[in-house]
């Protein structure tokens, strides 16, 4: 999948998107990177739930795999993983497009790559011969893709409907305390739907405001997501949010939506790429506590 995404944005003036009466406080769940008390963690004190598999891979621009230890969290750097430490050569892997199984394959020519910090790339032989359009890769057994739409696959007066929520959903979370984004419009990015179950749909938003200023421009970036069920909507039960220059924010590039079948834990796994590398997010929904990131990667840095 190329890195970039496309590149039209859909903008909404921020005053047409505070009709609506506030989100309770108890709606947002503050990004923590600990998961809940009592869930079963890898014998490395990793927050990554082991259920979900040992390592699990994701595809390169150029149609590789870059194959992830998710016992290297952000507390850990990657010039410390090496072959000796993990060799995954002939692995056998469950490649994912949305809610698809596309094939399986066997880890080949892994590559670690001596002058940089960063994941082992690998080739796949794929059973099928062809390889298949693919995001994400995981042992066999140990999760299932959910499928995801996003704006540019929906009709214009859908994703007319849309936008207009993720903006609202933007101007009520209630931690909004930055006085130089005050009336200036909600961006929204991307907006990808996803059902967990039940009457529940949920939707991930990415949301910008801008201040265009020739020096320093400053950039507000959130990302959030609300939950829609028949009894009602709850419009930020998750987000996080990040400020600074414009040229230093992240990309943010969704995954895959994916359900942890020993636990029936719905995650969503997210790439954020900035200039000095990308970090791989697991954002789960716990069934009391709610959305929360469970796990981040160590970056990397290649």
């Amino acid at each position: 999948m190329n890195r970039r995404r496309w590149a039209s944005c859909i903008s909404l003036l921020l005053a047409a998107a505070c009709g609506g009466e506030p989100a309770p406080g108890n709606d947002t769940a503050v990004a923590e990177g600990v998961p809940p008390a009592g869930d079963d963690r890898p014998a490395t004190g990793s927050t990554w739930d082991a259920s979900a598999g040992a390592f699990f891979a994701v595809r390169t621009p150029a149609g590789g795999a870059w194959l992830v230890n998710p016992a290297w969290g952000a507390a850990q750097a990657l010039d410390t993983l090496t072959a000796a430490s993990w060799d995954m050569e002939g692995a056998t892997i469950t490649l994912l497009d949305g809610g698809r199984v596309v094939g399986t394959g066997r880890v080949s020519a892994l590559r670690y790559d001596s002058t940089c910090a960063g994941w082992p790339t690998a080739s796949l032989v794929v059973d099928t011969g062809d390889t298949p359009a693919w995001r994400v890769a995981f042992q066999a057994d140990r999760v299932e893709g959910l499928g995801f739409d996003s704006l540019p696959n929906l009709s214009a007066p859908d994703s007319a409907i849309r936008v207009r929520d993720g903006a609202l959903a933007a101007s009520r979370l209630p931690d909004d305390t930055a006085t130089a984004f005050r009336g200036r419009p909600f961006t929204v990015r991307q907006a990808s739907r996803f059902s967990i179950g039940g009457d529940t749909v949920a939707t991930l938003y990415e949301v910008q405001r801008l201040v265009p200023q020739e020096a320093n421009p400053l950039h507000e970036q959130l990302l959030i997501i609300a939950e829609h069920t028949a009894a009602g909507d709850r419009p930020g039960v998750f987000h996080e949010r990040h400020v600074g220059l414009e040229e230093g924010m992240a990309s943010i590039e969704l995954l895959a939506v994916l359900r942890v079948k020993a636990s029936g834990r719905v995650g969503i796994l997210v790439r954020r790429e900035r200039e000095a590398g990308f970090v791989l997010e697991w954002i789960e929904r716990h069934p009391r506590l709610g959305w929360r990131v469970r796990w981040r990667s160590a970056i990397d840095g290649c």
